[in-house]
């Protein structure tokens, strides 16, 4: 089964019409999707879309690793994977180069499942058979995973009120999850929200990297009163390691991080000084599949409790489940809590009442909507 193409298709959708508070930002239904086809008729599905960075990462797909990979035998991932991240030797190897890798290796994972009529995760060893608790804490009351679930909080967007913020979390809760992540600077929406909630429901802060090293520690300190679950990479740059770990040793809620980082080399710097209670590697920027499959590994091995990062409904989302099935140390997957006008995938996983869960289809067990695909496909994206 031979690469003949690789073929790049931008999809634009807007956020569904709502009587909800309108979040801030744009492009949250943003895919660059990555097709490819085999000489056998058989295509693989991956995901690319970087931001204001898609383009770059585009470029990379057509001009470095499409040459590396076309014509070879599409199931010899391992070595193609080694042909892909091997052309960046110069000018290469940063974030922008490892989404492209990834994006490309999600896809050629898909098509090999469907080559071998499998699961990618039974392909990778098949699902681990164990208990998880629901809560990215460990605190609550451990139940087994629903077969061919995992555990999911519900991830909002950024709002421009603690009001806003508190009425979102409410409609996540109704809708089956309970735990719940912020994407806010301030106390007052941490407040708004756990009184809003209860003491039943999880909350995690993520700033996105908003705040220095003394202001980070005061409120992480702020975040104690209400009982957070973690603070994810409060501090600027989010690869500031040794800043992470000091702030760790200081802060009285659980620090999570990880989802800057890619390659085993590049996780290796963040076990080393033991920067986060929570590893939170997105597939996407990890290096692909069977990359993220060894940084699980690694994070087992140490038995630091992973919660995979993923803020999108494609097959980024299909990829992380695959993966999150494989581990008993995940505790928690990240699922994006907003609807867009149409739904990008005519089959493929399914959020529900706090759990994730992949279709019953070989690959990672997606299948785009054609139509959908035609009526939102655009030029480029505008900047997020």
């Amino acid at each position: 089964m031979k690469i003949e193409e690789i073929e790049l298709i931008n999809v634009l959708i807007p956020l569904a019409s709502s009587s909800l508070p309108k979040p801030v930002g744009r492009n949250y239904g943003a895919y660059m999707l990555v097709r490819i086809k085999c000489d056998n008729g058989l295509e693989g599905i991956g995901e690319g879309y970087c931001g204001n960075g898609t383009a770059a990462v585009a470029a990379v797909i057509t001009d470095m690793l499409a040459p590396e990979i076309i014509g070879q035998e599409a199931t010899q991932i391992g070595y193609l994977y080694e042909r892909m991240i091997r052309s960046g030797y110069y000018f290469g190897r940063g974030l922008i180069f490892s989404c492209a890798v990834s994006a490309v290796e999600m896809a050629l994972w898909d098509v090999v499942g469907k080559h071998f009529g499998a699961p990618v995760y039974a392909l990778l060893g098949g699902m681990a058979r164990r208990m998880v608790a629901p809560y990215p804490t460990l605190r609550a009351i451990i139940r087994e995973t629903e077969e061919k679930g995992v555990p999911a909080y519900a991830s909002m967007q950024t709002f421009s009120t603690p009001e806003e913020v508190a009425a979102i979390a409410k409609e996540a809760v109704r809708a089956g999850f309970r735990s719940v992540k912020l994407h806010q600077v301030d106390l007052f929406s941490v407040k708004a929200t756990r009184e809003a909630l209860g003491d039943r429901i999880e909350i995690t802060m993520d700033p996105n990297g908003f705040f220095n090293t003394l202001e980070a520690e005061r409120f992480a300190k702020g975040l104690a009163e209400y009982d957070v679950g973690w603070l994810e990479e409060p501090i600027w740059p989010p690869d500031d390691y040794k800043a992470l770990a000091k702030l760790r040793r200081r802060s009285p809620v659980p620090i999570a991080g990880g989802e800057n980082e890619s390659t085993i080399w590049g996780f290796e710097r963040i076990f080393a000084i033991e920067s986060f209670d929570i590893l939170q590697p997105e597939v996407l920027v990890v290096g692909g599949i069977l990359e993220s499959f060894k940084v699980f590994s690694m994070a087992q091995s140490r038995n630091v409790p992973l919660a995979p990062h993923n803020f999108r409904f494609g097959p980024v989302l299909a990829a992380s489940i695959h993966l999150s099935l494989l581990f008993s140390n995940v505790v928690i997957l990240e699922t994006p809590w907003f609807k867009l006008e149409a739904d990008l995938l005519r089959e493929g996983p399914i959020i529900s009442k706090g759990y994730a869960k992949l279709a019953d289809l070989p690959g990672l067990g997606i299948s785009l909507d054609k139509d959908v695909v035609k009526d939102y496909c655009v030029k480029e994206f505008p900047r997020k």
